[in-house]
């Protein structure tokens, strides 16, 4: 699976009554291949975030364009792209985003059971949250969990459909060490499997299991050299 970015940019309009725009990320030219486990770094409001949230279809560029495996995503209308993100795609976003009426293992479960309706991998999300280190907290209610749990929620959820990308908005934020290392484990892991894993953090713990790493800085996008 190969996603692409050609020229991809994004401006806001500025608050007030100024037509002015602040463009949170200047044309980026990008590809992230099967295989690989690409880290972007950089401070807080670089862009980070916002390229990595025009990659996964979650946010409109200004312009530019995304593909993925040839085909341009932002061409799609809204529900199919949805439905192209729930088939192939897997996001870890920044924000503690779930059902709260849910618990713990249905909100793991749901991207498979809005879309599929044969009996839900419960076996497959019992093991992610066991590996992610919250399996006994499967039964509560996200209100519930901490912070941390909270974001080893979402990573179990972001794996369960096997995705062949993933994208992953700050995925140990509020992580201690031990945490850290087990998330950035099975993200390596699943890029060992074949899949493109994109993450974007401004902490160091995840260059040593990256195979590049790229740098954002007032919205441009530098190569390291790795």
């Amino acid at each position: 699976m190969i996603l692409k970015a050609t020229e991809l940019k994004k401006d806001f309009p500025r608050s007030g009554k100024s037509s002015n725009f602040f463009t949170a990320v200047q044309p980026v030219d990008l590809t992230v291949s099967s295989g690989e486990m690409t880290v972007i770094t950089g401070k807080s409001g670089s862009g980070k975030s916002t390229l990595l949230n025009m990659l996964s279809g979650m946010l409109q560029p200004t312009s530019g364009k995304v593909t993925l495996d040839e085909t341009d995503i932002y061409s799609l209308d809204e529900k199919t792209r949805a439905l192209l993100r729930n088939e192939k795609t897997g996001l870890i976003p920044q924000g503690n985003t779930a059902l709260l009426s849910l618990s713990v293992l249905e909100n793991v479960l749901l991207p498979f059971v809005l879309y599929h309706k044969e009996e839900p991998p419960a076996a497959r999300a019992k093991e992610l949250l066991d590996k992610v280190g919250i399996a006994e907290l499967m039964n509560e209610k996200p209100g519930e969990l901490s912070g941390g749990e909270f974001r080893r929620m979402a990573v179990a959820r972001a794996l369960l459909m096997n995705p062949g990308i993933l994208f992953a908005d700050e995925p140990t934020a509020g992580l201690d060490s031990e945490n850290t290392e087990a998330v950035l484990s099975l993200l390596r892991k699943a890029a060992d499997s074949g899949a493109a894993v994109l993450l974007v953090t401004h902490e160091d713990d995840a260059a040593k299991y990256a195979d590049r790493i790229l740098t954002m800085d007032g919205g441009r996008l530098f190569d390291t050299g790795r």
